[in-house]
């Protein structure tokens, strides 16, 4: 059996299994009945509403995918072939076995298989978040926008990640697991950094969050993740040009270097190159502002782990968000969960706003696209070159003003779960909230406007 036909049994496998457990799950949720009628009910149209988006149209990461799909089907080594793909090998076999079952090459089908899988993975973290935090948590994650546009259009499989590492943390956020709890937890950690490297900073954050038991324990934890991260690359070490292409995209790629909040605020001063240089002048490392994030990562992680904060999970979505020096609009859904889960904080609003609007302007995006067709229709002027004109300014400038924002909306999170300062968000009434909401978004607006002013 080839590995395309074995990735498509294992998809419809997942496929099945994912909609038992969301079920499942669904079931055992004690909640009042009309209380889960409506969460049925957004799950019902978050997934419809994924699924229509996918139909529309796709971007440049399912052409990615499609390609990895065609290089698995004619058996030869994805990170030999291509530089267009910068993971574990999970995701290559699952895109292979979509392909294998709908073909890339015509029509919207092998997106919308995708997206469909995406949804159903969205749909098992609702329930979770249902489960271990709020069904508001869950309406609120299944109907943002930001969800919805992710996994529906764009099709980033940040959430697979994410789902995997949400459930490990889980298995241990009430401290002092069992031996079996702790390894399972750690596996299920390693099997999200193959999946994704979201999560990459998290197991050395562990190893200073002492609920998780002794330091040996807390080593093995950390040890026994990046162990089967470290693994999953072994099949193709052996190969010069896999080896080069796992080094060369897995290992060092770096995305849009510099193209950040964190960038944009240095480059007010000096640019991000100078910056650069400095440190290979001083340390010898090439990406200064890469490895001034990596410090930052730890760092942050000391300081949070030590002061034994319950929900060291939504604090590191955030603070990777935040801190991150290359971004992306994907990456909008790595705080997502965070924000569904304190949706009561006006920051959160913040975040979201910003954050669907920055989506809404993306070049990829398929209603950026209907918005430019409607104004150059309307003016007469729809060819090619207009249309160019119109849609990639509005990406590279007016989005990127968004996505800062965003960035920002994160940090005021994360300081306000870092103090705890919770009376002021409950004495706010809605107006109010939505003042500062439209404040803080316009505050993140700055470095992108002074940058381009400059």
């Amino acid at each position: 059996m080839s590995v395309p036909e074995a990735a498509a049994i294992v998809v419809v496998f997942l496929l099945v299994v994912g909609v038992v457990v969301a079920l499942t799950i669904l079931k055992k949720l004690e909640l009042e009945p009309r209380k889960k009628k409506m969460l049925v009910n957004a799950i019902l149209v978050s997934v419809i509403a994924r699924i229509m988006i996918s139909a529309f149209g796709h971007n440049y990461d399912v052409s990615s995918y499609c390609i990895v799909s065609n290089i698995l089907e004619q058996g030869k080594s994805v990170y030999a072939h291509t530089d267009r793909y910068n993971y574990g090998p999970i995701w290559a076999w699952l895109v292979s076995g979509f392909g294998h079952l709908v073909s890339c090459n015509t029509g919207e089908g092998f997106h919308v298989l995708i997206a469909a899988f995406l949804s159903i993975i969205d749909v098992i973290i609702g329930v979770i978040l249902a489960e271990a935090y709020s069904w508001i948590a869950a309406m609120v994650f299944l109907l943002s926008p930001i969800s919805l546009l992710i996994s529906g259009f764009h099709s980033q499989f940040d959430n697979l990640a994410i789902l995997l590492s949400l459930l490990a943390w889980l298995m241990i956020r009430a401290g002092k697991p069992k031996l079996s709890v702790l390894v399972g937890s750690s596996a299920l950690l390693g099997i999200s950094l193959v999946t994704k490297h979201v999560m990459f900073f998290f197991p050395i954050w562990l190893v200073f969050w002492k609920p998780l038991g002794k330091l040996r324990y807390r080593a093995l934890y950390a040890g026994l993740a990046y162990g089967i991260f470290g693994a999953s690359f072994l099949p193709w070490w052996a190969d010069p040009s896999s080896r080069a292409g796992i080094l060369k995209n897995v290992f060092s790629y770096k995305s849009f270097y510099g193209d950040s909040l964190v960038g944009r605020l240095i480059g007010l001063f000096a640019p991000v190159e100078s910056f650069d240089a400095l440190f290979f002048h001083c340390f010898h490392l090439h990406n200064g502002l890469q490895m001034l994030w990596m410090g930052f990562m730890l760092a942050a992680g000391i300081v949070l782990a030590v002061k034994d904060k319950r929900e060291l999970f939504l604090l590191y979505l955030m603070t990777l968000y935040v801190s991150s020096p290359s971004m992306a609009w994907q990456y909008t859904v790595i705080p997502m969960i965070a924000a569904a889960v304190y949706y009561r904080l006006w920051e959160s609003l913040a975040f979201i706003v910003a954050g669907t609007i920055a989506l809404l302007l993306t070049a990829t995006n398929i209603c950026s696209i209907l918005f430019c067709y409607m104004v150059l229709a309307a003016i007469g002027k729809l060819d090619p070159q207009h249309f160019a004109a119109v849609l990639l300014p509005l990406e590279r400038y007016y989005g990127h003003i968004f996505l800062d924002s965003s960035q920002l909306c994160v940090g005021a999170m994360l300081v306000n779960r870092w103090r705890d300062l919770k009376t002021p968000n409950t004495v706010l009434s809605k107006r109010g909230k939505l003042i500062r909401a439209a404040v803080l978004i316009a505050a993140g607006c700055l470095p992108m406007i002074l940058t381009l002013a400059k």
